[in-house]
């Protein structure tokens, strides 16, 4: 009720700064909210608001039979955005520039990330997440699969809480991942070397 949801709608939530809604992901957007005419799309604001007024107008024009079903909400402090992330049935990662805090925010709360990995490193972070779980269900191969596992995750209750309860058992991995620490360990410690050998030689 917070976020003006129904308790029959299905919140697909894009809390993602707003540059990341590349054009193409208009109509995967599109998909979802026509497949699932439950489905309410929430989107935050950027602080000036200049720019969901522009990402508004788009949507107008790529998307203007579901438009009514796509809110945009004000720019949230910390309490407010985990609370929106928490009322979140399905979370949706940019596959032209996916998410990082925002994916290491909902999978914390156990909330499945749908994405779509590239051929580059900045839309694979997601994927690259859940392959240190080993975990596919939310990882799509194309657009149609995408709005695929979207849409079954915010229609099946039962579907999602299972997705939802593997996400919770096999994330320690992304939030105790002590080989991650010890490798920035070594790079640190490899250009301090590098570093101190230059001014020598100086």
């Amino acid at each position: 009720e917070r976020w003006g949801l129904a308790r029959r709608d299905h919140a697909y939530v894009c809390a993602q700064h707003l540059g990341k809604f590349h054009p193409g992901f208009d109509q995967v957007l599109g998909g979802i909210l026509r497949r699932d005419e439950q489905a309410i799309l929430l989107i935050t604001k950027d602080r000036s608001g200049q720019s969901s007024d522009r990402l508004l107008q788009r949507f107008s024009q790529t998307l203007p039979d579901v438009m009514s079903r796509i809110r945009f909400l004000p720019r949230l402090d910390a309490v407010d955005y985990y609370r929106l992330l928490a009322a979140a049935d399905v979370l949706l990662d940019p596959p032209h520039f996916g998410g990082v805090n925002s994916t290491y925010d909902g999978l914390l709360l156990g909330k499945p990330v749908v994405t779509r990995p590239t051929d580059f490193h900045r839309g694979r972070y997601t994927t690259g997440c859940y392959a240190r779980m080993a975990m596919t269900e939310c990882i799509a191969t194309s657009e149609e699969a995408y709005i695929e596992k979207a849409v079954r995750l915010g229609i099946d209750a039962d579907y999602r809480r299972a997705v939802a309860e593997r996400i919770v058992e096999r994330r320690e991995p992304l939030f105790q991942d002590r080989q991650a620490v010890q490798e920035f360990v070594r790079l640190f410690a490899f250009m301090i070397a590098q570093a101190r050998e230059r001014s020598y030689d100086d």
